[in-house]
């Protein structure tokens, strides 16, 4: 179960397409996958911050992490 909430998400479906409708479980899905890539993504951070013998998670480890992701 996501806790991201699905009505951000059902916004950027739809604003995707203008001439389309977005069902709930749609929105709900994409919810999901993002919050599954953002703990991936997040995770990764942690480490690289490690690997640089800090405690705090820099906006550079979160944008080095998620380029890894691609």
């Amino acid at each position: 179960m996501a806790r991201l909430p699905k009505a951000p998400f059902e916004k950027i479906l739809k604003d995707s397409a203008k001439d389309v409708r977005v069902s709930g479980s749609a929105a709900r899905e994409l919810s999901e996958l993002m919050e599954e890539i953002s703990k991936d993504i997040a995770s990764d951070a942690a480490e690289l911050a490690r690997h640089a013998s800090r405690k705090t998670i820099l906006r550079e480890d979160v944008r080095l992490a998620s380029k890894r992701r691609r």
